[in-house]
């Protein structure tokens, strides 16, 4: 079963990736419009798993990627683990 953020997560992923295809055209707008939406329906909807978690993480260094931030260095972090309980 999917989870509805993993749903939200590959839309906005899908979304994004087009929109930077289509760029200049009205299409690209429509692109846009559709990833905000995703994006805001992952960020208001709670994590349940560790992979809805990563999948979160994952649209945090999509839209905000610098490197230098303390968000990304907590991406990173979740990317890394395993999702394993010890």
């Amino acid at each position: 079963m999917t989870s509805p953020i993993r749903k939200a997560t590959m839309a906005a992923l899908g979304a994004d990736r087009r929109c930077w295809k289509e760029s200049g055209t009205t299409d690209a707008q429509a692109q846009s419009n559709r990833f905000r939406a995703a994006y805001r329906k992952v960020i208001q909807t709670p994590a349940r798993s560790f992979a809805d978690l990563q999948d979160k993480a994952r649209l945090v260094m999509l839209f905000d990627p610098d490197p230098h931030q303390i968000e990304a260095s907590l991406v990173r972090d979740i990317l890394a683990m395993k999702g394993e309980v010890k």
